[in-house]
């Protein structure tokens, strides 16, 4: 059995974030170890540190020669033979990677999927308008953006495609915080073989001229040079499965969450009704309430004090983003959904993380938030919860939704 890297310190709090209690308290436990003037936690069931100081955080994000993203962002430590993209690797390879794929994800790009995302939004919309009644979540959330990133690989995907892509996220991003994950047995046939054969696929239809660099991403990573340099084969399936698994599922996250925050203070929802340029505020803020990813982790390349930390080389450290995100040094009455912050305070969130590892794809998913609360106030008058919005804790790195029930006049 491997030697532990870490140990409880006084005043620190100890969490198991796979457990039930965090899952249900996990605000409580952020806003206490704020509160405690002590904003950083310790796992003994997971064998590594966290930090939730929102200047602590930033700081470790910028220093990527001592904080490293080459051993994974999840809780197991990444084998040197698996191929890292973005997330879970170092200069000079994400150098590369970023500058490749910033090419690739340009602010045109997405606004090219502005008119997609409206027809999408509208025909769910018709299909359930009637019954005056349904679980947005299952109807709009879960869907749309595992929708946005089918279309950009090129491919179509049906509801039955939809659900058995979202139950395999169980299996893989639902062990990050496993410390010693076992995958279950995949049942999605199609899933498993996607994107190795629409990748060969792609690859033939640029050969023959059937398809152009600009069609789709998949065309855009194959064909696009940075320095002599293009993607391999394997980092363009590594990082197309990362999109589908880590992108969708937070911006799912995203889109309910942001509607639960409105409709649970109905003060803050008709002041947003009746002024609509408060749009951009309500996303940035649900992000920083209710962050859909409690954080990733980093390993220290040489020993370091943080706090009352002293941490071994190469320990596993999340960096708490949820936590830090209610951090009152930064927010002021942090617990708080309010509309009357300054846009440019709230965006200091880190719920997309924070230095070279923010999220690529954050633009994107501002889009779809934007035009699916634009949607569904044109479309569904006096919208109202109807029910409990029920929360999904089998994903524990995420801060999960299952179920967000609302009404609104037929």
């Amino acid at each position: 059995m491997n030697e532990a890297k870490t140990c409880p310190v006084d005043g620190v709090v100890e969490v198991d974030m796979n457990s039930e209690a965090f899952a249900e308290n996990f605000k409580d436990i952020y806003t206490r170890m704020h509160a405690s003037g002590c904003p950083y936690a310790h796992s003994s069931a997971g064998d590594f540190y966290a930090i939730g100081k929102h200047q602590d955080i930033v700081k470790a994000c910028t220093n990527t020669k001592l904080w490293s993203s080459k051993l994974g962002p999840a809780l197991q430590y990444q084998s040197p033979e698996t191929p890292g993209v973005l997330v879970s690797v170092d200069p000079p390879e994400h150098t590369f990677e970023a500058r490749l794929v910033g090419k690739a994800f340009s602010k045109t790009y997405f606004e090219s999927f502005i008119p997609g995302i409206k027809t999408f939004l509208n025909e769910r919309i018709d299909s359930f308008i009637a019954n005056g009644r349904c679980d947005i979540h299952k109807e709009i959330s879960e869907p749309l953006p595992l929708w946005v990133i089918f279309a950009m690989f090129g491919k179509a995907i049906d509801d039955e495609g939809i659900d058995a892509y979202r139950q395999g996220f169980v299996g893989s991003i639902g062990q990050m915080l496993a410390p010693n994950p076992v995958r279950p047995p995949s049942s999605n046939a199609f899933a498993d073989s996607f994107l190795s054969d629409h990748l060969a696929d792609v690859k033939r239809k640029l050969a023959s001229g059937e398809a152009q660099a600009d069609d789709n991403l998949l065309t855009r990573f194959i064909t696009t040079e940075i320095d002599g340099q293009r993607l391999t084969d394997e980092k363009i399936l590594a990082f197309c499965n990362f999109l589908l698994a880590a992108g969708s599922g937070t911006t799912t996250i995203l889109l309910s969450g942001l509607l639960y925050q409105l409709l649970n203070a109905p003060e803050q929802f008709e002041k947003l009704k009746a002024n609509p340029d408060l749009i951009p505020l309500a996303i940035e803020e649900s992000l920083r309430v209710e962050s859909p990813l409690h954080g990733l982790f980093r390993t220290n390349n040489e020993e370091v004090t943080v706090g009352p930390l002293t941490i071994k080389p190469d320990t596993k450290v999340m960096m708490m983003w949820a936590a830090a995100n209610l951090d009152p040094t930064v927010f002021p009455s942090p617990e708080k959904f309010d509309l009357d912050r300054d846009l440019a305070d709230v965006r200091k969130h880190l719920a997309f993380g924070y230095g070279i590892h923010i999220c690529r794809g954050a633009p994107l998913s501002r889009i779809e938030a934007r035009l699916f609360l634009e949607t569904i106030l044109e479309r569904l008058p006096n919208l109202r919860l109807d029910g409990p919005m029920k929360k999904d804790h089998r994903i524990p790195i995420f801060n999960g939704i299952g179920e967000l029930p609302v009404a609104w006049d037929v």
